[in-house]
């Protein structure tokens, strides 16, 4: 035998369980908080995008944005 000791085989990243402690929000508080966060974003977005691109620029953005969320809301899974 060369002296070389055997290498451990290593399990992959991936293989990993997910760790259950800590707090982890149900179907409909993850939908709630998606909504929140979009629409804070939007109360940000939008006016920043009126003054960055006019008015024009803030109707197309604010149109993809709610097609988005539409999108979002009512995929199937």
């Amino acid at each position: 035998m060369s002296g070389r000791a055997a290498a451990k085989p290593t399990k992959p990243s991936g293989s990993r369980k997910a760790s259950k402690g800590g707090f982890q929000f149900g179907a409909a508080a993850r939908r709630w908080a998606f909504v929140g966060g979009f629409t804070l974003a939007l109360l940000v977005g939008l006016p920043l995008a009126h003054a960055l691109l006019g008015d024009a620029g803030a109707i197309l953005l604010g149109t993809f944005a709610f097609g988005f969320v539409v999108g979002r809301m009512t995929m199937r899974r």
